[in-house]
């Protein structure tokens, strides 16, 4: 009989660094570093908010335990995307 081939894909979850830029309106920049960093430190950045860039070679493959004890990769069959295994799984046989 001959053999076959079959398809199959991985999700992974992943951590990556992105570069936000802002802008402020201030009268030197020691005043507007000073508010910037207040408004980081409290989260309010929205307003000052102008665009996000993704940096390169910053993605890392997250593990279980950084996930909340949930997988952070699934392996599924691309002929049918049903889930064969999760790295939870692979995990849980050793």
């Amino acid at each position: 009989m001959p053999t076959q081939t079959f398809d199959f894909f991985i999700d992974r979850k992943v951590s990556h660094w992105v570069r936000e830029y802002h802008q402020i309106e201030a009268e030197n920049l020691d005043e507007a570093k000073a508010e910037m960093a207040a408004r980081f430190h409290d989260s309010m950045c929205v307003d000052t908010f102008d665009y996000q860039e993704s940096l390169d070679d910053t993605e890392e493959y997250l593990e279980p335990g950084d996930n909340g004890g949930n997988p952070t990769a699934e392996l599924y069959s691309d002929e049918d995307t049903q889930l064969v295994t999760t790295n939870i799984d692979l995990a849980d046989s050793n």
